[in-house]
């Protein structure tokens, strides 16, 4: 039964039961050029940023170039949401360039083809967010764009977001894209964004054998920065163990990180990785158990729907001996309190 397991393996494995993980680097995205979609700001804002001429006339020049930029936005945008990445690419000059994040560039509209088209084929039907913050017209040619964009791959993931400058250039009465660089935003606080992959937890789980029966409940805590799952495990009507585990975003790993106690004094943390391929989540977890042994393990949670998932413990070990792996475990969703689903519903709370 499952609460041998958890009796036998300590906290590391009671860790296990009470986590879902963050995506390493298969869940990271390499994204390909952004072009911004929303502008702020007015014509003549833009022209007093520059050096040019302020009169109604050049205002409302400035205005048309402003439109014809969304303008070249729209069509990569709406070339975007097809995966057409030849439509996509044509908005920028021959000679454009794209340098990412990293500092990887692409030299030539051919070269942005190719990254767009292979990052649609992997990425089918993701999801595109931008605003403009300012445009800086610099000669009657010429215009500066600052923004941030932000790219949603599976609704399960976390957005990727950035910050942009892109240059664009009037050539022959039109506007096109000379080159775009992204850079990470500073100080940017995504632990609530992050956490949103773990919605799917949320609620109330149990696991019923025999003669025990393990439950978690898990809700986010700190305007929606952690969040905090309470366990117990019930055996032959009595309950032997109870904890909590508290789930957060760590910006200097980039990844989901955990911290475990429960009611024998065993403590432990670890950190998550995701699987996307087969569709499950990894915890790799450390710690030290009521009676001061070193125990680490790792556990294992497919998702199965979202009433159902399973759980298996693999890598365990106690005090560096190596024990054995264990059976997969399916979990599922507890049915809510009818009393308190209708309380819930007349107040509007789900």
């Amino acid at each position: 039964m499952i609460f041998k397991t958890l009796l036998c393996s300590g906290i590391a494995v009671l860790g296990g039961i009470l986590s879902s993980d963050a995506f390493d680097e298969p869940g990271v995205v390499k994204r390909p050029v952004i072009v911004s979609a929303e502008v702020t700001g007015t014509a003549s804002k833009a022209a007093s940023q520059g050096d040019v001429s302020t009169s109604p006339l050049h205002d409302k020049q400035l205005t048309a170039d402003e439109d014809a930029i969304r303008q070249v936005d729209d069509r990569f945008i709406k070339a975007w949401e097809a995966g057409n990445a030849k439509v996509a690419a044509a908005q920028f000059t021959e000679h454009a360039e794209y340098v990412d994040e990293s500092g990887v560039a692409f030299e030539g509209r051919e070269a942005i083809e190719n990254c767009l088209s292979e990052f649609f084929g992997k990425n089918p039907a993701c999801k595109l967010e931008m605003t403009i913050d300012s445009v800086r017209f610099i000669s009657p040619g010429v215009a500066i764009v600052d923004g941030r964009s932000s790219v949603t791959v599976q609704e399960a993931l976390a957005p990727v977001q950035c910050h942009f400058t892109s240059v664009y250039v009037k050539t022959d009465g039109e506007w096109l894209t000379a080159s775009i660089r992204d850079r990470a935003p500073r100080n940017l606080r995504e632990h609530s964004v992050q956490l949103q992959q773990l919605d799917w937890l949320k609620g109330d789980w149990i696991d019923e054998g025999d003669d025990s029966i393990v439950t978690f409940s898990c809700e986010a805590i700190d305007n929606g920065n952690f969040l905090i799952r309470s366990f117990s495990i019930v055996l032959a009507g009595q309950e032997a163990m109870t904890g909590t585990q508290r789930i957060g975003w760590d910006p200097l790993t980039g990844k989901l990180r955990t911290w475990i106690f429960d009611s024998e004094g065993a403590y432990g943390e670890g950190l998550w990785h995701r699987d996307d391929e087969n569709n499950r989540w990894i915890l790799k977890s450390a710690g030290v158990m009521a009676d001061g042994q070193a125990a680490s393990s790792t556990s294992i949670y497919t998702y199965v729907n979202e009433h159902t998932m399973t759980w298996q413990s693999i890598d365990h070990e106690i005090a560096g001996i190596l024990q054995p792996d264990s059976e997969i475990f399916t979990i599922v969703r507890l049915s809510p309190n009818p009393v308190r689903a209708i309380a819930d519903d007349e107040t509007g709370a789900r």
